[in-house]
């Protein structure tokens, strides 16, 4: 019934890639508009994809050479032409920071190509552009007219852009070590797969003999920056019975200040010193909520397992009409571990900065089943505990 909901709308379609090259990794990828594309043929011209870059069509997919926090950067080239005349988009590049947009290599300089409706979203993880329009510089317009001796070439809605990458895997600030004190625990940043989890509630992760109490602990909860902006068009996310809103922030593209992080309250938890799995129980509710789309969401007492390419979140889902969970335990997230923005040991405590979070594999029972696939990120979370 979730999941009904949650794909029902057109709307609800902009959160999530809505193309295969979106949902795959490293790839930028431009689909000229189908009234760009027939401006274009009037004039004579076509369009074409060389070196790395593949065509479908109005759609070219550049795969990523390199990326970085500056930019995504790719192999191939797009060209135009007229007769016998070309004008070249060489090596299209994603430029991030505080003027996202499209650059080319035009006439043998580095040009901005295509300007942007809406920005990429940059997280611990990487990048992902969502399917957002895209419309053709005056500078590169004219340049690209003047090389294949038209009189114009379209300018507004030219295209539309998708794009994802993710950022090397980085070596936490501490790798996992013996603890140093009597009491102490240790990370756990192994890499790996996530295993799908099972069907039905997942079982509660047992203390092994040894573990460690924890006396006290921190989370900071970030769902995906996009399903948040969706949601607050409406009716929007409250916290609850032991949850609190952390302060609004403004995040890259957009200028309205929305809450995007929560926080709960602790309730327990373990670690076990010799391996650093860990299992943290909070409580509290944060609720999302469209009437108009027919969601009322919540998620409950959140639990944190740690255990390498198995760390995950699970929470108690509950809500209302078609969006009733059941009251039952479902995990939400996997964590990457071994990806985390930093990891730190200082004495008993473990601080694990921004962990990116993803729909987990074989969801089918999953909230977002059928919707965001398994594998897509979903946020981040930094998790912070100390053992007594």
């Amino acid at each position: 019934m979730i999941r009904a909901t949650l794909l029902a709308g057109a709307a609800l379609a902009l959160l999530a890639p809505t193309t295969a090259a979106a949902q795959s990794a490293g790839s930028l990828t431009i689909t000229v508009n189908p009234r760009a594309e027939k401006t274009l043929k009037a004039r004579g011209v076509t369009l074409s994809a060389t070196g790395k870059a593949t065509r479908k069509g109005r759609r070219v997919q550049l795969p990523l050479s390199k990326l970085d926090r500056k930019s995504l950067r790719t192999a191939g080239t797009l060209r135009l032409r007229a007769r016998k005349r070309t004008a070249t988009l060489g090596t299209p590049r994603l430029e991030l920071g505080s003027k996202p947009r499209v650059t080319a290599l035009l006439s043998g300089r580095r040009t901005t190509v295509l300007t942007l409706a809406v920005a990429p979203l940059t997280d611990a993880t990487g990048v992902t552009l969502e399917r957002t329009g895209a419309s053709l510089t005056a500078k590169a317009a004219k340049t690209i007219a003047r090389r294949l001796r038209v009189k114009t070439v379209p300018r507004s809605n030219f295209a539309t852009v998708t794009a994802i990458g993710n950022f090397p895997a980085t070596t936490p600030s501490l790798p996992p070590s013996a603890p140093a004190l009597p009491g102490a625990c240790r990370s756990t940043t192994a890499a790996g797969t996530a295993p799908t989890p099972p069907q039905g509630e997942p079982p509660v992760k047992a203390a092994p003999a040894g573990a460690l109490g924890v006396v006290s602990a921190t989370i900071s909860w970030h769902p995906r920056e996009s399903f948040v902006r969706y949601i607050n068009a409406a009716e929007g996310t409250s916290a609850s019975n032991g949850a609190a809103a952390e302060p609004p922030t403004v995040e890259s593209g957009t200028t309205v200040p929305l809450v995007y992080g929560f926080a709960f309250t602790p309730t327990g938890g373990w670690c076990d010193p010799a391996t650093g799995s860990t299992r943290l129980t909070f409580t509290g509710t944060v609720a999302f909520s469209y009437k108009a789309h027919g969601i009322d969401l919540r998620v409950n007492d959140p639990e944190v397992e740690l255990d390498g390419p198995a760390s995950r979140l699970i929470f108690r889902m509950t809500g209302s009409g078609n969006t009733d969970g059941g009251n039952r335990r479902s995990v939400v997230e996997t964590l990457d571990v071994s990806r985390a923005a930093a990891v730190r040991v200082e004495g008993k405590t473990i601080t694990y900065e921004r962990i990116p979070a993803a729909v987990p594999p074989g969801a089918a029972d999953s909230v977002f089943a059928g919707y965001y696939l398994p594998g897509d990120p979903f946020g981040w979370v930094s998790i912070s505990f100390t053992t007594g």
